[in-house]
């Protein structure tokens, strides 16, 4: 049991807890802290940097040999003071302004109407006698009231008054500002305070009149903490000074100090003249030293400044520095003697050791100076690290190595080894994976010896794990897997399975093995399986599969005690908990920054102790210290300027705090082709952070994820837009969205005064169009009618033309109705009247052959019998009844020819009535005589008779009178 992994970590964590307990110092940083240099190339400002401050927006501004530098996170800015001097100091106040003090002038930057930062120069508007001073090393604000401090005056500045000057007694040296209370050193007097516009000298002050002061802290309650730059440091109560002790290592050799800082963890930072950065504790004792040698562009450091964010910025005598403090990450690199990609790790007491590609490398972890040392014999490529019965045994290409007394000893030459795994209740044996198969060695606490390789499997056997039933497995990495049975003495290899994809694997290759929990899982090309004894296959593991994403391939996976899971898989790394009820929770933001860095061949992951876990890396090692909680801040985006772009060049149109104030700006539609330039204040990789856009009224969606820091947008059609802009920094936390409000007016053309004018003239226009269309209507209109008239009347005409001839059409064919009518009436009139005439033809030779009868004395009837059929015969001669239906007839086809007659003439007697009807027949004398029943001698008498009646002249014909009539 001594050789399993749990027991290891109980014993590496025990003595780390040990290690912390006794020297805190020594576990601030294992290895170095991640450095990001900035040269003067790079923002294109002199190599030397002094002053830094932080405003509202978290724009950093530094105060630099060729004027004023502000850095948003992405770009680099220079302004420059009138003078062009060298500035040394700066401070942004309460109102906004960034005050800068520089040789021989001092004053502040304000926007102007475009955003962009102008000076202003304060000095010049001061009396002669107080223009003649050197440099202005200080700025603070008190009261309402800026300072400059300068060797030799102090200027006292109220926005929009006057400035006043104070003249010490002696000259001044450096000044500070602790807890809202201005001090400085007055030469051959001491430490004083500033009140009501005059210096006091302090009680005890006088301790410092001939030591020059880098910094004052603030030490606890009542203490002040008093850095000189070469005297030591000495604590103060406002009445004694006291000193405080430092270690030796912080000391060392000649420590020159030109500040210290309070850092937010309680720890204080040294800018040095000769040793680069300093941390040390509150006791005096040395956490970190970096220097040019662990990644700085110089050993000389000009001044410090602590982000928002817990990043350390340091300004040098040769650029500018960022030590990322707040990071639990550290590296662990040539910076200190590390060499090559990292493949195993190994802390055994105080030494870790490290093996790389390139050999073994061993630290004193309690020496503050943590540097490593090449192992001797050790060179060479280095695959696994095991401490067995207190021996530290190497893995390495060249075969097995024994590593005691400082060096590196081979224990038999072969093949390469590359893991050591302790047979389960035999702590005297241990079985080795080879690039041939596996062998055999015997183990005790004078070390490990060669016994035998094991026959039966001679494939090379990297990943090697016993199960909890005693049995030995093996993970191929393009293969599959193998199930190991060894014999009862654990000598001889009894059976070998193998498995694949045929047995519940996805896939043949990319299988490995962990042993987490004292149980072995299998993670494959994707998803986490394990075996299932009792249906002898592979089935997925789906409590940890569950957390991984479907196509997500878990290269390695390492348990510390506590029972947290470091992983790496082809997409990220990250570490998984639990809670006490078992449910596990993925955090991988953290570790973002990771991935690109790790080793891509043989991925490598040891937890050394609770706190403390190892990554191989593509150069040495990547420290996590669990114990130290990233502070995950949150940052801001903001636009930094606001461009019109042209054919010719870009124009700007905003930029600075006046971008951030405006809202709802109004450009006219020629300057509809934009551009945006924005930055995050998120200063750890800032080349990582990505951004996203939209541009509302005009995208559809925000944009992909970019690095790119501005966006272009060409020919906008004229209205209302909102530009939103966020950023994802390396940790995946997303910032709040910086908006911008503009209106995109139309072209003169379709402006409002346009359309007011377009509806003025189309008024008119419509007017005049409409009085156009409209007399032209009316012309037409009258013209139509007239041309209706005309046609009308034509019509009109034509219809009455028609009228008329279908009247005389209809008159025509009424006449000839009437004529046929009249014909077919004269026809029956004459029928009748034939019949008329024959019936009295008859009864006339009827009674002509009576008379003759009765006049010839025949035998015939009784005279008086004859007489009475002639009397009816001359009854039915003159029958009304005949006359009555022929004079209806008459009057219905002679168109009331009787009634007429009569009408006119009313003396008109029944038979001279007759004879007119008669003669309107035109009948002859003959015809009218037999219808008479009288002779044609009578007739002409009642002709005679009629035309006297009638009133004709001799020359008027009856006939025709009757006919027209």
């Amino acid at each position: 049991m001594l050789g399993n992994r749990p027991f290891r970590q109980w014993i590496l964590a025990v003595l780390v807890v040990l290690t912390t307990t006794t020297g805190q110092a020594q576990q601030y940083f294992f290895g170095h802290p991640v450095i990001r240099n900035y040269k003067p190339e790079e923002f294109k400002g002199g190599i030397q940097s002094w002053g830094m401050v932080q405003d509202d927006r978290e724009l950093l501004y530094i105060a630099n040999n060729f004027g004023l530098l502000e850095f948003d996170g992405a770009t680099w800015s220079l302004y420059s003071p009138k003078s062009g001097t060298k500035v040394r100091s700066v401070y942004v106040g309460e109102d906004g302004k960034v005050y800068v003090g520089s040789q021989a002038d001092f004053g502040y930057f304000q926007p102007d109407k475009q955003g962009v930062l102008q000076y202003f120069s304060l000095a010049d508007s001061l009396p002669q006698k107080y223009r003649n001073f050197d440099e202005v090393w200080r700025i603070y604000e008190q009261g309402g009231r800026i300072y400059f401090f300068t060797f030799k005056n102090i200027y006292s500045y109220a926005p929009g008054k006057k400035v006043q000057v104070l003249v010490p007694d002696t000259p001044l040296d450096f000044s500070f500002q602790v807890n809202r209370e201005i001090y400085s050193l007055m030469w051959g007097k001491g430490l004083a305070l500033l009140e009501n516009n005059a210096l006091h000298l302090l009680p005890g002050g006088n301790f410092f009149a001939d030591k020059q002061i880098a910094s004052i802290l603030p030490f606890d309650k009542n203490q002040l903490l008093i850095f000189t730059i070469k005297d030591g440091v000495y604590l103060y109560d406002g009445h004694a000074v006291a000193p405080f002790q430092l270690s030796q290592e912080v000391v060392g050799n000649g420590l020159i100090i030109n500040q210290a800082l309070l850092l937010k963890d309680g720890n204080f930072a040294l800018a040095t003249q000769n040793k680069g950065l300093v941390l040390m504790d509150n006791r005096g004792r040395l956490l970190l030293n970096t220097t040019l040698r662990e990644g700085l562009l110089d050993n000389t450091i000009h001044t410090l400044y602590q982000d928002t964010q817990d990043n350390l910025w340091l300004a040098m005598n040769n650029g500018i520095s960022m030590v990322e403090l707040s990071s639990p990450f550290s590296r662990l690199d040539g910076t200190m003697g590390l060499s090559g990609t990292g493949y195993a790790a190994l802390q055994k007491g105080n030494n870790l050791y490290l093996g790389t590609n390139s050999g073994l490398f061993v630290s004193d972890v309690s020496s503050p100076k943590k540097s490593f040392a090449p192992v001797p014999n050790g060179t060479g490529q280095v695959y696994h690290l095991s401490q067995i019965w207190n021996q530290v045994m190497m893995g390495h290409h060249n075969g097995p190595f024994l590593v005691k007394e400082g060096q590196a000893t081979q224990l038999y030459p072969g093949a390469g080894a590359w893991e050591f795994v302790p047979l389960p209740n035999q702590p005297g044996k241990v079985v080795m994976g080879t690039y041939k198969g596996i062998s055999l060695l015997s183990a005790d606490e004078k070390g490990l010896t060669f016994l035998k390789n094991l026959p039966g499997l001679e494939e090379s056997s990297r990943v090697l794990e016993f199960d909890k039933d005693g049995e030995l497995w093996m993970a191929h990495g393009y293969k599959g897997l193998f199930r190991i049975t060894l014999d009862q003495k654990k000598e001889e290899i009894t059976s070998v399975k193998f498995y694949n994809s045929k047995h519940g694997l996805p896939a043949d290759h990319l299988v490995n093995m962990e042993k987490i929990g004292n149980e072995l899982i299998f993670p494959a090309m994707y998803g986490v399986y394990r075996f299932d004894k009792a249906k002898d296959r592979f089935v997925l593991d789906k409590k940890y599969s569950s957390l991984f994403a479907p196509d997500e391939h878990v290269i390695e996976m390492e348990e510390d005690v506590q029972g947290n899971i470091y992983f790496i898989s082809n997409q990220r790394v990250g570490k998984i908990t639990f809670d006490k009820f078992g449910k596990p929770t993925l955090e991988d933001r953290l570790f973002n920054n990771l991935r690109e860095q790790l080793n891509d061949d043989l991925s490598f992951i040891q937890v050394l102790d609770i706190n403390n876990v190892l990554f191989g890396a593509k150069e040495g090692f990547i420290h996590y210290n669990a114990a130290k909680n990233k502070r995950m801040a949150p940052f801001h985006t903001r636009l930094a300027k606001f461009y019109t772009i042209s054919n010719e060049s870009d124009s700007l149109l905003l930029s600075g705090r006046l971008l951030d104030k405006s809202s709802g700006l109004e450009l006219p539609f020629a300057l509809n082709s934009l551009r945006f330039v924005y930055a995050a204040s998120f200063y750890e990789k800032p080349e990582k952070t990505q951004f996203q856009y939209l541009l509302k009224n005009f995208d559809t969606a925000w944009s992909e994820w970019t690095t790119k820091t501005e966006k272009e947008y060409t020919n906008l059609p004229e209205g209302t837009y909102v530009f939103q802009v966020r950023a994802r920094n390396i940790y995946g936390t997303i910032s709040e969205a910086k908006s911008f409000t503009f209106v995109v007016k139309p072209p003169f053309y379709r402006s409002t005064l346009a359309y007011v004018v377009y509806t003025i003239l189309g008024m008119l226009l419509l007017g005049a169009a409409f009085y156009q269309v409209d007399n032209r209507f009316k012309n037409e209109k009258r013209r139509i009618l007239l041309d209706k008239e005309r046609k009308l009347g034509q019509k009109e005409i034509e219809i009455r033309h028609i009228t008329n001839q279908s009247e005389q059409e209809i008159d025509r064919l009424r006449n000839e109705k009437f004529q046929a009518e009249l014909d077919h009436k004269n026809r029956e009139l004459t029928y009748s009247t034939i019949h008329l005439i024959n019936k009295n033809e008859l009864l006339s030779s009827v009674k002509l052959e009576l008379q003759s009868i009765l006049n010839n004395g025949g035998r015939t009837p009784s005279q008086e019998e004859l007489k009475k059929i002639i009397r009816n015969i001359d009854q039915n001669i003159t029958s009304e009844i005949d006359w009555k239906q022929f004079e209806l007839h008459f009057n219905h086809v002679h168109g009331d020819f009787i009634h007429r007659l009569q009408d006119q003439f009313p003396n008109l007697t029944p038979q001279e009535i007759k004879l007119s009807t008669y003669l309107r027949l035109n009948l002859t004398t003959k015809d009218i005589a037999q219808l008479l029943n009288i002779s044609v001698r009578g007739v002409e008498i009642s002709r005679y008779r009629l035309r006297k009646r009638l009133c004709l002249d001799r020359s008027d014909n009856l006939t025709d009178f009757m006919l027209k009539f």
